[in-house]
């Protein structure tokens, strides 16, 4: 795992590591000729941030021991509002021989909400589809995927709070999506 470009590397694919910086506009104030678009409330008061972004990790032993704790590593020296993993705890099916989990496994879960509460910044998730829909191929360890799914919900949504060392509270869809979770 190497980093150039800004980008992590494994084996030729590029991991989506994205340090996001979403900077609100200030208006100047005084008359410079431009006409009020009308949304000028919409930016009042708020300060520049950044966000970081990451997913697809673990899809391999280094990953997981070494390139995962140097990410969330870089991760916990900025200064971020918030950082989101966007899915895919895991690779597609298991890898043979890892000594870390790679299948649907409680434990494969476990690291990876380990990982999210290492976070100083709040850490959000969304499952991708190799962690629910694929783990009813053998490699995965042949799971009913509606049951991974329940699972991941009852792990990962079962509070309205974030994950990270400094939490803060979601909004969760508890009606359809993650059922008895309290708001």
């Amino acid at each position: 795992m190497t980093m150039r470009n800004g980008r992590w590397r494994v084996g030729g694919w590029a991991i989506a590591v994205v340090i996001v910086a979403m900077a609100a506009t200030t208006v100047a104030t005084g008359n410079d000729g431009d006409e009020d678009r009308g949304d000028q409330d919409d930016r009042d008061g708020r300060e520049p941030y950044a966000i970081g972004l990451w997913g697809d990790l673990t899809y391999s032993d280094l990953q997981a021991q070494v390139g995962v704790p140097s990410l969330i590593a870089d991760i916990n020296a900025q200064k971020l509002a918030f950082t989101v993993h966007d899915g895919d705890l895991k690779v597609g099916s298991g890898a043979p021989g890892s000594t870390t989990p790679t299948t649907c496994s409680n434990a494969m879960y476990l690291q990876a909400l380990g990982y999210l509460n290492s976070l100083n910044a709040p850490a959000m998730f969304t499952p991708g589809d190799n962690d629910w829909t694929d783990c009813d191929r053998p490699a995965n360890g042949g799971f009913n995927s509606l049951e991974r799914l329940d699972h991941e919900r009852a792990l990962f949504f079962s509070t309205p709070f974030s994950f990270g060392r400094h939490r803060m509270r979601r909004q969760v869809q508890a009606a359809v999506l993650c059922r008895g979770v309290q708001g």
